[in-house]
């Protein structure tokens, strides 16, 4: 395990320790919100280094760290090339988005799909602040169908933010603003942009409504290599195993990614 790995783990365990003191969660989220807001970090280790984070109190303080989900930026920044096209859904404030556009280079393309309009800005905020060009931004949630739906929207962690319609006991979506917002599918999507090398899929739940939906894109020729999805609860995690294994792909063990990704690689 990496530094970065020890480190932001360490980070959660205090985190959630500090959750069981009666009072002290609230003097950590007082403190955590509340420091920095705007200023511009360079980060200094990781796949990141050398990129510059602005500072949104709204995002977990450890962005600008460098040590963000250390397993899952080795991941990227290991399977992705000169040239590739990465999708990024539930992008949320585009750390993993920066990783893969450096990965990429200036002859790839990645696109970043992010449902909630004020993350959306701090995606293209952090973009631009790097002057990163092979990016797009999509403001959508991808879902089952094209068109209009209700986000639950989370302002003390937007990184929770998850569609309405979900019905998981592992999402949290009955608390929170609801916000309006376009939907499309992954063969939608695949209609309008490059088909992706490699797909990163973090949507709170509704990846369970999204795959079936990107049929034409995951079973056709020229379809990605390899997924990485975050399933939420293990009825999900059973749903997207037997899937993906149905349309042709197998699972790859990934010890070193958190308990809840799933690895599926083409046959």
């Amino acid at each position: 395990m990496g530094f970065s790995a020890v480190l932001y783990r360490g980070f959660r365990q205090v985190k959630a320790g500090v959750e069981l003191i009666p009072g002290a969660h609230r003097a950590y989220k007082w403190i955590t919100t509340r420091t920095g807001e705007g200023k511009v970090y360079e980060i200094a280790r990781g796949p990141m280094a050398g990129l510059r984070w602005r500072r949104r109190n709204c995002l977990p303080f450890w962005y600008h760290l460098g040590i963000y989900e250390p397993e899952t930026s080795r991941f990227l920044a290991a399977h992705l090339r000169p040239g590739d096209t990465f999708w990024d859904l539930g992008a949320n404030a585009g750390y993993h988005t920066l990783i893969a556009a450096r990965a990429v280079g200036a002859a790839g393309r990645v696109v970043a799909v992010e449902p909630d309009p004020a993350t959306c800005e701090i995606l293209r905020e952090q973009l631009q602040l790097n002057g990163i060009g092979n990016c797009t931004v999509v403001q959508a949630a991808v879902s089952d169908r094209a068109g209009r739906t209700l986000l639950v929207r989370r302002a003390s962690d937007p990184r929770g933010n998850a569609l309405q319609q979900i019905d998981n006991p592992a999402i949290d979506n009955k608390e929170g603003d609801l916000v309006e917002v376009p939907s499309l599918t992954l063969d939608d999507l695949s209609a309008l942009h490059p088909a992706p090398r490699l797909i990163k899929m973090d949507i709170e739940g509704a990846e369970v409504l999204a795959l079936p939906a990107g049929k034409r894109l995951l079973s056709g020729a020229g379809r990605p290599q390899r997924l990485l999805v975050a399933v939420h609860g293990e009825e999900a995690r059973t749903f997207c195993h037997r899937f993906l294994r149905d349309i042709g792909y197998e699972l790859e063990p990934a010890p070193d990614l958190d308990a809840h990704s799933l690895v599926a690689v083409a046959r």
